[in-house]
């Protein structure tokens, strides 16, 4: 993957010309954000320290890569290429998280950060899914617009898991601060 800088220039000298062009440009930034989050969620499984979250991490991340491999057929699917991009808004909660990694957080705050990282990671991924599932349907691409539903359908279950761990861990962490 192109570093940032790069990746801008590349992205300003492709064409978008037509809807198919767009439709491709915001597949390739949110399959750059999928390899992203993966980097991110394996990191995340070595700060935690509760089994749970560990467990979610880690089948988040094995999701990731189905999510990943499906873009890329859909891509395919269209005849192209991913564009050289970088979700940026990916790389800004993996800087977000490093931040406060690098405060020297006790455990417990370092896990709520994690979790909270994992909600604003769903949230963004169920508002890219939500788009290009949209817009493969109004190009008529059913195929694609299937398999681009099933990765909404598994980011907002997983933001459902998401929430109730971070509910749990949330409490945890206020009956000990009281």
């Amino acid at each position: 993957m192109m570093g940032s800088s790069s990746a801008m220039g590349a992205t300003a000298t492709m064409p978008m010309q037509t809807p198919q062009d767009l439709f491709v440009h915001e597949l390739s930034d949110i399959l750059s954000g999928e390899q992203i989050i993966v980097r991110m969620l394996e990191q995340a499984q070595g700060m935690v320290q509760t089994e749970e979250l560990r467990e979610g991490l880690r089948m988040h991340q094995e999701q990731s890569l189905q999510q990943a491999e499906r873009v890329q057929q859909v891509i395919r699917m269209v005849g192209q290429e991913p564009h050289p991009v970088t979700c940026h808004a990916a790389e800004g909660l993996m800087a977000s998280l490093m931040e406060v990694v690098q405060s020297n957080p006790s455990p417990e705050v370092l896990e709520g950060a994690v979790v909270a990282g994992a909600c604003k990671t769903e949230h963004l991924e169920i508002a890219g899914y939500t788009g290009l599932v949209e817009k493969a349907k109004a190009m008529g691409m059913s195929e694609a617009e299937d398999l681009l539903k099933q990765n909404l359908q598994e980011e907002e279950a997983m933001l459902k898991q998401v929430e109730k761990i971070a509910k749990k861990l949330t409490k945890q962490m206020a009956s000990t601060a009281a």
